[in-house]
């Protein structure tokens, strides 16, 4: 399977699930704030620009069920093992951590193929630690206006959502079980 087959293009309005936007400005309040705020709080507000991958359900987004989409990073494999290595952490750079991200096997972090036909793509995973949230009429203008843009296709879209669904329900125990390990099988 080449890796165009994990891949549409998208242009104009329509916008589901799986859908990449490149350079996407996002915003957030810097400094910090204090509660209660006041009658007219003056809040700054920072503009910083990523690469996003809408996690909004596609059935949600058509049938105008919400007003905002939920977007999760897209970074290049590459900025991912920069970043891991200067940590600390070479276990990235491993064949088997890269087999463990293959297989879907690496909690929130989904691994994306490279396409070379343009628009491109490099090997890139969609980060569930970073999730960012926009108002659906200002994605649906700035996907309008980035012309053609890449859509996963079926399967992968449905892949992508059940690593963020896997990721979110996680269940830490409060209690500790090793204790059953250890005393072996009891008749």
């Amino acid at each position: 399977m080449s890796n165009d087959d994990w891949y549409d293009l998208a242009e104009g309005v329509s916008l589901l699930q799986g859908d990449i936007l490149i350079n996407c400005p996002v915003f957030a309040v810097s400094g910090s704030l204090s509660w209660p705020l006041g009658p007219a709080p003056d809040i700054d507000v920072d503009a910083k620009v990523f690469d996003l991958v809408v996690m909004t359900q596609s059935c949600d987004l058509e049938n105008e069920r919400v007003e905002d989409v939920l977007l999760a990073q897209l970074v290049a494999w590459a900025d991912v093992v920069r970043a891991e290595v200067a940590r600390g952490n070479d276990v990235v750079r491993s064949r088997k951590f890269r087999k463990l991200l293959v297989d879907g096997n690496v909690p929130g972090l989904s691994l994306l193929h490279r396409r070379n036909a343009g628009p491109s793509l490099r090997w890139s995973v969609v980060d569930f630690h970073r999730l960012f949230t926009l108002p659906k009429a200002f994605v649906t203008r700035f996907a309008a206006g980035s012309g053609p843009r890449l859509r996963l296709r079926s399967p992968y879209r449905e892949h992508l959502a059940q690593a963020f669904a896997r990721y979110f329900m996680r269940v830490g125990l409060p209690h500790d079980a090793k204790a059953f390990e250890q005393e072996g099988a009891v008749a």
